[in-house]
């Protein structure tokens, strides 16, 4: 895992409301209909991952099974997972001290802070303490007490659709011009993303990816088992996931001209089969099975549907499931390792073309309920799209970085030789057209669909800030953490520009708890407000200036370092939330317009860096608000902007601007400032 920055990157819209997700049937159960209403399985069952989660994957054999019989199977990935500690649940009045430390650059005046004061004390003293009580009695019974809540929220239960507002992307960087002969080739270097996916899939076959360990402290490993062979399935109010044996389904789904096919990746018995046996598959998908107009046209369109609000999808999802060839089609879809996206016609240049094109391409060539989804144009620039409700960025991260390293590492004469030997022996293996039975009816749907993809993605801005003048090499001489000197350049863009601070999230990963996920970091704090007004200042001096920025960066470190040890406070008012009884009656402070502006994430951060990326990013959160991912590589900063221009008045291109100025001004002014300390 070295050379990549782990930093899980959830962004999230606030719809609250309980939804309690049920635990499915126990292991020795035979899986009759499932949640989403696929048909009757014989003799499959449903069996409990074994790293202890509420969750269940529908297989023929429990895992344990095949991993016997794997001879270099070592048991290191999720070796830690039994010993996790728990997500703990913070001391209600230090929360609330926390809180009230985080909201007095949003009080306008000393009156308005001590209403907050005062909503504070009565929440402690009345509903606070019996809320406290109930949330500690929920937690005893689970070992991650936000996980359910979160993720039938947050996640499953989210209305909207996952493109373009939930799902995050990357863009792989380019690769050496020495090879070429893969980059520039739709399908070689889709064969070689492939090959690359699949290997790593043996490895979590294996499990001989050792648990990560960062400080002596091991960070949960629970995202990964969610990687592989399952997709989210529409239903109406709240989704479902569907989970299957990583090593019972030997394919992936391919995406051509808006069709699903079958792609196998491995034999009967269970062995990877020859790359030249994939790129074969591939190339009959394009130049066989492709060409075949009246076959195309009549199956086009499914993925569309993925596109769909939630409840539009689940509606339509149930008339599809209602053809027994339809439902076959997608429960191939549901069972294969990943998708892959070939998107012939496309040929991206610039970085937010490229952006575009991980992001949400055309709409149709596409399966956005998949967890893992690749793409490749046709000028060879490739990446990749995460479906989010089960999984955040690490896991992603780490496999993207990996395969441009593989593919980095080959031999690219050698590599294409190899697409031409031993595909004779497999003259039996070919790619599969999954067939749907679309009535009038469902392509009604599916035009409808693509009109309404169409109008949310022209609603949205994207401009990427990538600013080559330095990079975490040279941040890292001002003896400030990286991340936290980004944060102070966006605090202080965002004043140049709006002439206030907004409030800001960034994602801090909880991954040291068992199945840890994300907490707030409040980005705006006391010493951040300070420092945007002093910078700005025209009687400031260059001491008083670097200070300012300092103090603010240090406070960011500690405010991340709580909220990465379940110290923080936004998780904790979401539980408590969760616990109030409709006879309780309203809470005042949870009613109150000024904390919940606070939690108003108008600015969404979140940081995964990889140095073999050019694109990461995701849309706001609020649609009068801004979403920023961002990387911190080497020789430059990267940050991602989206926003919805008309609904919020502000504009992608001026903030971008804004983000040149102050990160400009900040480096100058700090190696000036170090350039006078060492003359003296």
């Amino acid at each position: 895992m070295r050379g990549i920055v782990f930093r899980s990157g959830a962004k999230t819209g606030m719809s609250m409301g309980v939804r309690r997700i049920g635990q499915g049937n126990k292991r020795s159960s035979v899986f009759g209909r499932m949640a989403g209403g696929l048909k009757q399985y014989s003799g499959v069952q449903k069996f409990p991952f074994e790293t202890g989660t509420n969750d269940e994957y529908i297989a023929e054999k429990p895992n344990a099974f095949y991993q016997e019989k794997r001879p270099g199977f070592k048991g290191l990935t999720f070796s830690k997972q039994q010993d996790m500690p728990s997500l703990p649940i913070p001391e209600l009045k230090s929360t609330l001290d926390k809180y009230l430390k985080s909201i007095k650059p949003f009080c306008q005046s000393d009156a308005d802070y001590e209403k907050q004061i005062q909503l504070c004390y009565s929440f402690l003293s009345d509903q606070g303490p019996a809320l406290q009580e109930r949330l500690l009695t929920y937690a005893q019974e689970r070992r991650n007490w936000m996980q359910e809540l979160w993720d039938g929220q947050i996640y499953l239960g989210d209305r909207g659709p996952v493109v373009p507002f939930v799902s995050y992307f990357y863009g792989h960087k380019p690769l050496p011009t020495s090879h070429r002969a893969i980059d520039s080739d739709m399908l070689v270097k889709a064969t070689a993303i492939v090959s690359s996916v699949v290997k790593f899939a043996e490895s979590l076959k294996d499990e001989a990816l050792p648990a990560e360990v960062v400080k002596d402290k091991p960070f949960c490993m629970n995202g990964f088992q969610y990687m592989f062979n399952n997709s989210r399935i529409p239903q109406l109010n709240v989704d479902t996931t569907h989970f299957y044996s990583i090593y019972e389904h030997g394919y992936l789904t391919v995406a051509y001209k808006d069709n699903f096919f079958k792609v196998f990746t491995h034999d009967k018995e269970g062995a990877v089969l020859p790359n030249g046996v994939i790129y074969q598959q591939l190339n009959q998908i394009v130049n066989q099975l492709g060409s075949r107009g009246s076959l195309i046209d009549a199956n086009a369109g499914v993925g569309a549907l993925t596109t769909l609000p939630r409840d539009e999808w689940a509606s339509a999802y149930q008339q599809l499931i209602a053809e027994p060839l339809s439902a076959a089609s997608l429960e191939t879809i549901h069972k294969s390792s990943f998708v892959l996206c070939l998107d012939q016609d496309t040929a991206p240049i610039t970085l937010e073309d490229k952006s575009r094109v991980c992001w949400h391409g055309d709409g149709t060539n596409r399966y956005f309920d998949k967890p893992l989804q690749f793409f490749v144009t046709g000028n060879g620039f490739s990446g990749f799209l995460a479906e989010h409700s089960k999984m955040d960025g690490t896991p992603t991260l780490f496999l993207n970085h990996y395969i441009v390293q593989q593919l980095t590492k080959l031999n690219p004469a050698q590599f294409v030789e190899s697409l031409h030997l031993n595909v004779s022996a497999y003259p039996s293996v070919n790619s599969e057209h999954l067939p749907f039975i679309i009535t009038p009816a469902l392509r009604n749907t599916i035009e409808s669909a693509k009109l309404q993809f169409i109008s949310t993605v022209e609603q949205e801005d994207l401009r990427v800030w990538h600013y080559n003048r330095y990079g975490k090499k040279i941040v890292k001489t001002f003896k400030v953490s990286p991340d936290a000197f980004i944060q102070q350049v966006i605090q202080l863009a965002v004043f140049k520009y709006l002439k206030k601070q907004l409030p800001t999230y960034e994602a801090a990963s909880t991954r040291a708890f068992f199945q840890g996920r994300t907490e707030t970091g409040r980005s705006v704090t006391e010493t951040s407000s300070q420092f945007v007004k002093i910078w700005e200042s025209p009687t400031a001096t260059t001491e008083e200036k670097v200070a300012a920025f300092h103090a603010a960066a240090k406070d960011h470190v500690e405010y991340l370092k709580m909220a990465s040890n379940g110290e923080a406070i936004d998780r904790h008012f979401f539980g408590l939330k969760n616990m109030v009884h409709e006879s309780d009656g309203p809470v005042p402070l949870f009613q109150d317009s000024l904390f919940k502006y606070s939690s108003t994430w108008l600015i969404s951060t979140s940081q995964l860096s990889s140095e073999n990326f050019e694109c990461y990013g995701w849309s706001q959160v609020y649609d009068n608000g801004f979403g920023l991912a961002y990387m911190i590589n080497n020789e430059f900063l990267h940050i991602n902007i989206t926003n919805k221009p008309e609904a919020s008045g502000l504009s992608v291109d001026e903030l971008h601007y804004y983000l040149t100025k102050a990160a400009d001004e900040i480096y100058e002014t700090l190696s000036h400032h170090n350039a006078a300390k060492a003359k003296l």
